[in-house]
């Protein structure tokens, strides 16, 4: 069975394989092979809170940190663009949640990493992903 923070972080994942541009490259944490572009999803472990003072801790907000990796600064942007397409406005089905539409938490400047050879640029963008249950 899947834990809660892994049927978020599957409906994510699942969400950004479905453009036809990001399908093969998209990754979680560790990036198999070797691919030239791509985009790499990491998350936290949840925010988790209760709906109100008698009630368990049921409610969790997940914040995602997406890397978008190109050879070039546009490059990395335009995966960037794409991973915005995918999730802006998106509400994920989760069984037994109720999840939110997907709310963007800001970004960083595009910045080149050097200590990869050859060296990457890497578009970085976040976003929060609440639900409580159904």
């Amino acid at each position: 069975m899947r834990t809660l923070i892994e049927a978020h972080v599957d409906a994510v994942t699942a969400r950004l394989r479905e453009d036809p541009e990001l399908a093969d490259t998209v990754f979680e944490g560790d990036v198999t092979g070797d691919p030239e572009q791509f985009v790499n999803v990491h998350h936290d472990t949840g925010v988790y809170a209760a709906h109100n003072y008698v009630d368990t801790i049921s409610d969790v907000e997940v914040t995602f940190t997406i890397h978008s990796v190109g050879n070039t600064d546009w490059e990395a942007t335009w995966r960037a663009g794409r991973v915005l397409a995918q999730l802006l406005q998106f509400k994920p089905t989760i069984p037994g949640r109720r999840c939110f539409r997907m709310e963007p938490a800001g970004s960083q400047p595009v910045t080149l990493d050097r200590d990869v050879t050859p060296p990457k640029h890497i578009a970085v963008n976040r976003f929060v992903l609440r639900s409580i249950p159904a």
